[in-house]
């Protein structure tokens, strides 16, 4: 289905997997909900309708968040934009009594009215953890840790993780003092790496000493480790001196870890101030301009809701993954056989289909009324292994004959031959 087609089925910016689109899918979505098991994480389901609060999801996720009225009390719903808010909030009410760390997990949609590289959105895939309930560094070095091998798990190489902290830029932004639409301005700048366009600003501020000229050496503090000291000599404030040192713990930790040469730095990124609190990162993959995944600590976001207020976790973004992860076929995902009974009862087929179902085969059956080349050319379009044809007419209609979607016969068997002859699925060598 092209995208005009698509456009005509269903709304712009739905998403619509086919069939062995949506077999690749499931396939990858288990690659990761099993990471996440060996991690310890439990998987949990939250409702595509929320409780619509404002910044809930950080100012970016509040522009684009769906909202509709509630028919039962006329306040304000909204789709699902994002999981984390929903897992803080029942981390903080009917989690509340759970022992600590929480460690859950997701695999699901959310909704927002974005614009992807000019194309229209309104449904994402995404999995990911939160883990909550534990301040230290080294639960979001584990976040780091576990959404690598959630990539290496689905065939993914040449993986980057870009690592900032909130709080580097935050701590230049309070040592400044500025309105809220001269902050907008900078911040728009930074995000844009437009050195003239910080270089401006700069001029205009009140104080261009100090902490003010780190901005214009922002675009410049993206690298190895090494970032890391620079940045450590250039900074005065308090805030912005601490991250640069809790990043050279995370750094420390990730070497302990094999994960050290995975990691670039880039104190420029930022994202949401009203969302993260803390260690930030996105997962990029060779060839692709998109984060694959992202994910830090939310500590203000979990506070929210009057737990304790300490939280880290992943995304895993399921679209821009199954575009950039290899395509590993179906590996015979559609019916391992497709039944083919041209007998008037169909009695044979039926009891066919179901005892090889017993023995855990996918299996099809061919209802429509066709000649068997039309079936055949069904199979080889279904990307069926084989079909199992039961004769309207001959001396032994009990008789089964297997043949391969191009039409060559390749056997034959009873219906009381068959557990010998087709065995278990799995067991065949």
């Amino acid at each position: 289905m092209n995208g005009e087609q698509l456009e005509k089925a269903m709304p712009a910016g739905s998403k619509v997997f086919l069939p062995n689109q949506a077999e690749r899918k499931r396939r990858v979505e288990t690659r990761l909900l099993e990471v996440f098991a060996r991690w310890g994480f439990r998987q949990i389901v939250t409702p595509a309708f929320d409780l619509y609060e404002p910044g809930a999801g950080g100012q970016v996720r509040d522009a684009q968040t769906f909202r509709l009225v509630d028919r039962e009390t006329g306040g304000l719903l909204a789709l699902r934009s994002d999981v984390t808010p929903q897992i803080a909030r029942l981390a903080g009410t009917t989690l509340a009594d759970h022992p600590r760390p929480l460690r859950l997990s997701y695999a699901t949609n959310v909704f927002r009215h974005a614009h992807v590289a000019g194309v229209l959105q309104r449904e994402f895939w995404q999995a990911g953890v939160e883990l909550i309930g534990l301040v230290s560094l080294e639960a979001d070095v584990e976040m780091i840790a576990i959404a690598v091998e959630c990539l290496e798990q689905n065939g993914v190489e040449n993986i980057r993780m870009s690592l900032s902290h909130s709080a580097f830029i935050r701590g230049l932004l309070d040592e400044l003092r500025l309105s809220d639409s001269r902050q907008d301005e900078l911040l728009d700048a930074v995000s844009r790496r437009d050195a003239s366009g910080l270089e401006s600003l700069i001029a205009k501020l009140p104080s261009k000493s100090g902490d003010a000229r780190v901005f214009l050496d922002l675009p410049e503090l993206f690298g190895g480790k090494e970032i890391l000291a620079r940045a450590g000599k250039k900074v005065k404030n308090a805030a912005s001196r601490k991250a640069v040192k809790e990043l050279g713990q995370v750094q420390r930790m990730l070497e302990m870890y094999g994960l050290a040469d995975r990691v670039i730095y880039d104190l420029s990124d930022f994202r949401d101030f009203d969302y993260y609190t803390g260690v930030l990162f996105e997962g990029f993959v060779e060839g692709s301009g998109y984060p694959v995944c992202g994910g830090g600590r939310y500590d203000r976001l979990v506070g929210r809701y009057g737990t304790d207020a300490l939280g880290t976790g992943i995304a895993i973004d399921l679209d821009e993954l199954l575009r950039v992860a290899p395509d590993d076929e179906m590996n015979g995902l559609a019916a391992d056989f497709l039944v083919i009974d041209s007998t008037r009862e169909k009695r044979i087929g039926i009891t066919l289909a179901r005892e090889l179902r017993g023995l855990g085969w996918r299996v099809a059956r061919d209802i429509i009324r066709r000649d068997l080349a039309d079936s055949l050319e069904y199979a080889r379009q279904a990307g069926v292994g084989r079909c199992l044809v039961v004769d309207r007419d001959g001396k032994k209609p009990e008789r089964i004959r297997i043949l391969e979607p191009a039409g060559k016969e390749i056997g034959g068997f009873s219906l009381a031959e068959l557990p010998g002859k087709i065995g278990m699925r799995g067991e065949q060598g």
